[in-house]
Order: C-alpha cells, then sequence, then structure tokens
C-alpha cells in the first residue's frame, strides 16, 4: 500500500511543525506537541497589514498572494481561480487576497501598480512575481502548480 501524500502545517500555538496525511486534513487534525487544531486553509484568506508578515513566515509551504481591485474585470476572473486554487490544494497552497483599494498600504510596501498581480512566497521567502493578468487560465494554473513543485529558489 502506498503512504499517503503528506503536507508540512505550522501550528499557530506552539509554531511547531507537523507532518498531516492529505487523506486526514477533513478530520480537523491536531498539533502533535500541544495539541491545538491546525489551521488548514480550504479558501483564500485576506491579508491586513497586522497578519501578513506572521502568515507569510509561518507559512512552510507555497503561499500565493494576489492583489485585486473591485474596477477591474481581470481581478474578477482571477479572484475566482484563486478560490478554486485554494480548495483544490488544500494544506499545499496558501492564498491571502489584497484589495488594494481597502489596503494601501500593503499596495505600496509591495509596489504593485497594476491588478492583478501575483507574488509568491515559498517557505517565507519571496520567490517570484507576476504583475497583470495572464492572457490565459491555463497558463496561470501551469505558473502556479510549476512553483509548487520547484524545490530549489
Amino acid at each position: 500500500m502506498a503512504e499517503p501524500s503528506m503536507i508540512v502545517v505550522r501550528c499557530k500555538n506552539c509554531l511547531g511543525l507537523n507532518r498531516v496525511p492529505l487523506n486526514r486534513i477533513e478530520s480537523k487534525p491536531h498539533c502533535g506537541q500541544c495539541k491545538t487544531a491546525l489551521d488548514v486553509p480550504h479558501a483564500p484568506s485576506y491579508a491586513t497589514p497586522a497578519n501578513i508578515d506572521r502568515e507569510i513566515a509561518y507559512w512552510p509551504e507555497t503561499l500565493l498572494l494576489v492583489f485585486t481591485s473591485t474596477a477591474n474585470l481581470y481581478c474578477k476572473i482571477y479572484d475566482a481561480l484563486a478560490h478554486d486554487l485554494a480548495a483544490e490544494r488544500i494544506g499545499k497552497l496558501k492564498v491571502m487576497m489584497i484589495d488594494v483599494d481597502a489596503e494601501p498600504y500593503l499596495a505600496e510596501r509591495y509596489k504593485v501598480t497594476t491588478t492583478p498581480s501575483f507574488i509568491v512566497f515559498r517557505n517565507g521567502t519571496m520567490a517570484i512575481r507576476l504583475d497583470g493578468a495572464p492572457k490565459d487560465k491555463n497558463d496561470f494554473i501551469k505558473w502556479v502548480d510549476n512553483l509548487m513543485n520547484y524545490n530549489s529558489y
């Protein structure tokens, strides 16, 4: 019998790293050290100046920041795609949305001048960014998947 795929999740309470089988994510896994329920995101969360640094630093896998604007049609298309990616890649990809109209400080901090813009972090380090919407949604999905599977930066 093949070993189930494992993900690594950091406990928000004790900061310990936990290996969790993908098939046990729905059963609300707990930290092996402090027994706190582990937070495995199933949908995009919203970044604020108060939580962004902690979320980036403590997420051990791939984190995708999506900078959007309510006035941009491409942003609406990629918002839906970001929700789908977060749901389909539970535990491997964390998606954080940033509305540049509501959070101008974060847009300025990350030098976002066009929306949508995407910044990928791996293990707390910025790996790459993409400013503007790709022409094809499938190209964007392949781009994200390639970054998730790449082992060295």
